[in-house]
């Protein structure tokens, strides 16, 4: 009898302790799972769109250049005769250069007039180029390979087909438009891709129009850029047009295939991929309207599972009106705080054995740098991408601020040449163009747009471990010349830009770029292979904005700088002519 009240008393005086135990326990479960998953839907959802605008950049890089050929074919303004015999040496020129402006082979810039007559000339290397020229309307187009810009064609094969560019549609829908206009998109059956054409009309000395520039634009290197994305596991990212027909796709070919049948454009809507097919219903209405940045939204499938998605509509003067999309199902961004849920209701178990003391300590401690965490998340949300994690232990949730830490280095530091990277650029500009609170007058700093000159030969010659190499060496002495409270950002293959904080007019910024370019005008050493007795020399095209002067925010300077950096490298190449 004495023995079972003392067993009693031991049960009335553990149980509490137990139950107090078991309630932490689950608290720290809830407030782990609350915080993870708060933590990682921000993070995601911050990632998701940081993939939305890289797409939208991406395909701003990919179509920039074509209103580039256009201008440099015919610039706005300039008139032209009824007659192609009476501009040929001048136009040939014009379109050797045009095509000459992004160094990329197979780039083709065309013009048809009133007349009948056409040419065009498509890139097909560095230094020859085919002409497709027609006099008259009723010839047929006779093919001509160009060795130079100055030398003289040689026939190789005549059309056995007519080819009126009266007739064409990008013809007759420039005609009718009053600046640049995009044709639909359509598959190129020889390119086995899809291409849209940009055109514009051109003028004659009285307004009327007399003739029709295009360029062709190919839009597998968008399918590829989408496709190598990293995205997690069950998520797709994609870009469709208004109609749902796909121009890239995670995982998909944009163009199907059957046999006995024409190619086709494949569907959102009938992709065989239920991720993109919901995505397209639940999002087909955001075409309308104007999305500047990247949006998030909860969707949510017949069967009620929900899908988080980041989109971004891209638009342009010329009638451009696509959608990119980045979705991932709800219940995969969350997989990992389950698994750790199920880790925390583990170890607090366990813990029923340990001194309360140690275990409320251990708790305390937990939700201290849970909260230190979330809000160093938070602090990174908003823009402080240094911002200290403040978490130092070497059980899971050091692990998760580790892995926090990681990412938040791979998610805005280049991981070739150590410098900033696009997402870190955007951050920096956002916070930088943010207007004071307190109505104060906007901080002016200047932004480089930096392109390096020579590197594909660099790589052809000498390898692509040479060419990373030299991006290294390129980082370590544009950083020797800036200051502390200036940022180096690499954009992607040889593009680098450069913030330059307080900097307040041209004059100042040139004084940099000069330097810049002083730097990288001296022999690479840290190439391997190379003879002693030859040097490798890189040089760059610069292009400069100052804020607010060029622009009040991230895009608008950026572009800015950019044109400025193509107006700096077709003015060395036309200088090198």
């Amino acid at each position: 009898m004495p023995t079972r009240k003392a067993s009693s008393l031991t049960i009335s005086l553990i149980l509490p302790f137990v139950m107090l135990i078991a309630l932490l326990t689950g608290v720290l479960g809830v407030l782990w799972y609350w915080t993870g998953s708060k933590t990682v839907s921000t993070l995601s959802q911050q990632l998701m769109v940081e993939m939305a605008e890289r797409i939208s950049q991406a395909v701003d890089r990919h179509i920039f250049s074509s209103r580039s050929i256009i201008e440099a074919s015919f610039p706005e303004g300039m008139y032209a005769s009824g007659r192609l015999q009476d501009e040929m040496p001048a136009l040939r020129t014009r379109l050797w250069a045009a095509t000459s402006l992004t160094g990329n082979d197979g780039d083709y810039v065309y013009y048809g007039n009133q007349s009948g007559q056409g040419i065009g000339l498509l890139r097909k290397s560095e230094t020859v180029a085919e002409l497709r020229l027609k006099l008259r309307a009723e010839d047929f187009r006779n093919i001509y390979m160009v060795p130079g810009i100055k030398a003289a064609p040689v026939l190789l094969s005549t059309e056995k087909q007519l080819f009126d560019p009266r007739t064409r549609p990008w013809y007759t829908l420039a005609q009718a438009a009053k600046g640049h206009v995009w044709t639909p998109v359509y598959i190129d059956f020889n390119a086995r891709d899809l291409v849209m054409t940009r055109a514009r009309s051109v003028h004659a000395e009285g307004g009327a129009v007399i003739g029709v520039v295009a360029t062709d634009v190919l839009l597998n290197n968008l399918r590829r850029f989408v496709d190598a994305m990293p995205l997690a596991k069950g998520a797709s990212a994609f870009i469709m047009e208004p109609n749902g027909d796909l121009i890239a796709a995670t995982g998909l070919e944009n163009i199907r295939y059957a046999a006995g049948a024409r190619p086709s454009r494949v569907n959102a809507g009938a992709s065989g991929d239920r991720l993109i097919e919901v995505a397209y219903e639940k999002l087909r209405s955001r075409f309308e309207g104007s999305i500047e940045v990247a949006e998030t939204s909860l969707i949510f499938d017949t069967d009620g599972k929900a899908i988080e998605v980041a989109y971004r509509r891209i638009t342009d003067d010329a009638g451009l009106n696509w959608l990119a999309v980045v979705a991932v199902p709800h219940q995969e961004m969350l997989a990992g705080i389950r698994s750790h849920v199920i880790l925390v209701v583990a170890l607090g178990l366990l813990a029923l054995g340990t001194a309360l003391g140690l275990g409320l300590r251990i708790f305390g401690g937990l939700a201290h740098d849970m909260r230190s965490l979330t809000h160093a998340v938070r602090r990174v949300g908003q823009g402080e991408i240094d911002a200290p994690i403040g978490v130092a232990r070497n059980d899971e949730i050091g692990e998760l601020a580790s892995n926090v830490h990681h990412m938040r280095h791979r998610l805005f530091t280049d991981p070739l040449t150590g410098a900033s990277n696009r997402s870190a650029l955007t951050h920096i500009l956002d916070t930088l163009t943010r207007k004071p609170a307190n109505g104060a007058l906007p901080v002016p700093f200047a932004v480089l747009f930096m392109d390096l000159d020579k590197f594909k030969p660099l790589n052809d010659r000498w390898g692509h471990e040479n060419g990373d190499l030299a991006l290294i060496e390129v980082v370590q002495r544009i950083r020797s010349i800036l200051r502390g409270n200036d940022m180096l950002a690499r954009l992607g293959g040889d593009e680098f830009v450069v913030v330059l904080q307080g900097v307040e007019t041209q004059e100042q910024a040139s004084m940099v770029r000069d330097k810049i370019m002083e730097v990288l005008s001296k022999a690479f050493t840290s190439l391997k292979g190379v003879p002693a007795h030859e040097s490798v020399h890189l040089g760059a095209s610069i292009g400069q904005a100052i804020y607010p002067a060029d622009g009040s925010d991230a895009q608008t300077l950026l572009k800015h700088a950019d044109r400025d950096m193509y107006r700096q490298k077709a003015r060395a190449h036309g200088d090198a002519l």
